[in-house]
This record gives structure tokens, C-alpha cells and sequence, in this order.
């Protein structure tokens, strides 16, 4: 039978063992969603060929939805690029739709 002191060395023997695990690691945080939306809509807004200004962009956990009209698909391609470039976008899913306005 173990006497009581080698009740409390098993003890501590046994919780130390936590101590000498090393620290779980975390990622660094990335920027929040609504942080990410206003960063693209920042870049696309300061596009200097324009016409992306209107695009309504959402984000959850860092994918990034463009939503709204362009009138070239060079538009739509870029708005997605500029997405792309902010940090802690992971993903970009490109919703626009292309819309040529008529000649008068």
C-alpha cells in the first residue's frame, strides 16, 4: 500500500506533466470582416479607371462577396484583383453582372 507522501509525489508528478507541454500556438489575428469590406471597398473606390465604386461587398470569415453591375467584364476581373490584395481576404467570390449601357 503507498503511504500518504507517496500519494501527494504521484500527484504532483502527474500535474506537472502540463507544465512541461509547450504553449498551444495561435494563429495572429486577422482582420475582421467589416474591417475587410471597408479595405476593399476603400480600393475599389479609389480605382483610377472607376466604375467600381458601387459594388456592394460582404465578407464572412474572410470570403469576400461582390455583388452589383460592372459594364465590362475587364471591370468585373479587376473589382476581383483588388478584392484579392487586401489582407485576410481568403477567398473572393465574384457576383457581379455585366451590363453594357446602351449608345445613345
Amino acid at each position: 500500500m503507498l503511504r500518504p507522501h507517496r500519494w501527494l509525489l504521484l500527484f504532483l508528478l502527474s500535474t506537472s506533466v502540463g507544465c512541461l507541454l509547450p504553449a498551444p500556438t495561435t494563429l495572429p489575428d486577422s482582420p475582421q470582416d467589416g474591417e475587410i469590406s471597408s479595405r476593399v471597398e476603400g480600393r475599389l473606390a479609389a480605382d483610377e479607371q472607376g466604375g467600381l465604386s458601387d459594388i456592394l461587398v460582404t465578407t464572412e470569415h474572410g470570403t469576400v462577396t461582390l455583388t452589383g453591375t460592372v459594364q465590362r467584364a475587364e471591370r468585373k476581373a479587376k473589382a476581383a484583383e483588388l478584392a484579392r490584395q487586401v489582407p485576410g481576404v481568403r477567398r473572393v467570390k465574384n457576383d457581379l453582372e455585366i451590363r453594357a449601357t446602351s449608345a445613345p
